[in-house]
C-alpha cells in the first residue's frame, strides 16, 4: 500500500502548480488535438456529421494513434532532457521507470498504427461500416495522456524538492551526506573511551 501511495504522490504537484499545469495541459494535451476538434466542428457544420461519426472518421484514419505517438515522443524528450540536465538526477527511479514504460508504449503504438493503416488500405468498406470503437487506439490515446500528465508531475518534483524529498532515491547524495556527518563526528572526537588523546 505504501508503494502505491508513493506512485501517485507525484501527482500532488498538480495541486501545487495549478496554473502551470493548466497552461501545460491547454498547450500540450488540448492544442495537440486541435486538428481533431476542428474536424468535428467542420464536419458537423458543413456535412451534418454527428460527433461520433466524425470521431469514427478520425479513428479510421489513425489520427488518435498519430496524436498518441507524438505525445509519447514529446514525453520521452522531456524526460531525457530532465535526466541529462540535472546532475545528480533526482527521483531517478520514477523517471527511469516512466522512460521504460513510455518507450514500450511508443513502440507498440507505432506497430498498431502501422497495422491499422495496412488494414485500411486493403479494406475500403471501413468508411461505411457501423460505428465501433478501435480499442487499441483508444487505449494508446488514454495512456499517452496519462503518461504525459505523470511526466509533467515527475519533472516538476525537482522544483518542489523540499516537499517531496522523501521520494528521492538518490543514494549517492544521501551516502555523501552521511559520510560528511560521520567525518564531523570523528573530527570532534579528541579522546577515546579511556581518556587517551587521539
Amino acid at each position: 500500500m505504501k508503494y502505491i501511495k508513493q506512485i501517485f504522490e507525484p501527482l500532488e504537484v498538480i495541486k501545487i502548480e495549478k496554473n502551470y499545469f493548466i497552461l501545460w495541459f491547454v498547450f500540450t494535451v488540448f492544442a495537440g488535438q486541435i486538428g481533431i476538434i476542428t474536424n468535428i466542428i467542420l464536419r458537423a457544420n458543413f456535412k451534418g456529421y454527428s460527433i461520433a461519426e466524425s470521431l469514427l472518421l478520425d479513428s479510421n484514419s489513425g489520427s488518435f494513434y498519430t496524436y498518441a505517438i507524438a505525445l509519447f515522443a514529446s514525453t520521452l524528450g522531456l524526460l531525457f532532457v530532465n535526466i541529462i540536465e540535472r546532475n545528480p538526477t533526482k527521483f531517478k527511479s520514477f523517471k527511469v521507470f516512466l522512460l521504460v514504460l513510455t518507450i514500450f508504449s511508443l513502440f507498440f503504438a507505432g506497430i498498431y498504427y502501422s497495422a491499422s493503416t495496412i488494414k485500411s488500405i486493403n479494406d475500403f468498406s471501413h468508411v461505411h461500416s457501423p460505428i465501433k470503437i478501435d480499442w487499441p487506439q483508444l487505449i494508446f490515446l488514454v495512456l499517452s495522456i496519462i503518461f504525459a500528465i505523470y511526466t509533467f508531475s515527475i519533472t516538476r518534483l525537482d522544483l518542489n524538492y523540499e516537499r517531496f524529498k522523501h521520494l528521492d532515491d538518490n543514494y549517492g547524495e544521501k551516502d555523501d551526506e552521511n559520510v560528511e556527518k560521520l567525518d564531523e563526528k570523528v573530527a570532534g572526537v579528541k579522546t577515546d573511551k579511556k581518556g587517551n588523546k587521539l
